[in-house]
Order: structure tokens, then C-alpha cells, then sequence
């Protein structure tokens, strides 16, 4: 993030995509910039698929 001041309402908005489950484990740290300009927010996924058996 640019500004972690803005990290109540990322958490309000990030909690509402895992409504009634605890959301998954994250790490936030505070930068001057990003790579696009303007931007403010950088997300980095990890993803596992289930192989089909």
C-alpha cells in the first residue's frame, strides 16, 4: 500500500470477500510507489487447483 492509512477500509473490503470465514493470512507493508502510476494497491496470490481424479 501507499498509505497505510488506508489499511480499516482495505480490511473492511478484504473481510467482505470471505463473509462468515476467517480471511486468509496476509502480510501488508507500506511503500512510496508502485509500479503503475496512481496505483495504491499491490496484491500477490498464491493459488492452489485440486488435481481432477
Amino acid at each position: 500500500m501507499t498509505n497505510l492509512d488506508d489499511l480499516p477500509a482495505y480490511g473492511v473490503s478484504r473481510r467482505g470477500l470471505f463473509d462468515g470465514t476467517p480471511p486468509p493470512a496476509s502480510t501488508t507493508v507500506e511503500v512510496s510507489r508502485l509500479f503503475l502510476p496512481g496505483a495504491v494497491l499491490e496484491v500477490e496470490v498464491t493459488a492452489v487447483v485440486a488435481e481432477r481424479g
